[in-house]
């Protein structure tokens, strides 16, 4: 018989509208859009994603639960 898998629940985001764009401690923006010229990437010390700034993420992610306003 196969076992199944379940995934399990992500914590509840303290900040559902808001963005990395939206955060002080995102830095090193880049890399503009080709559609309209914004800038689209960023860096973040505190994503573990990234590794903690050596990958780019973008700046349209939703923010993580140590959010600081810019």
């Amino acid at each position: 018989m196969a076992k199944t898998t379940r995934s399990r629940l992500k914590p509840e985001n303290p900040f559902p509208d808001k963005r990395c764009r939206d955060c002080a401690h995102s830095y090193d923006w880049h890399n503009r859009s080709f559609h309209d010229g914004h800038l689209i990437l960023c860096r973040c010390p505190h994503d573990a994603k990234s590794q903690h700034g050596k990958f780019c993420k973008f700046l349209s992610d939703m923010a993580c639960g140590l959010f600081k306003q810019r």
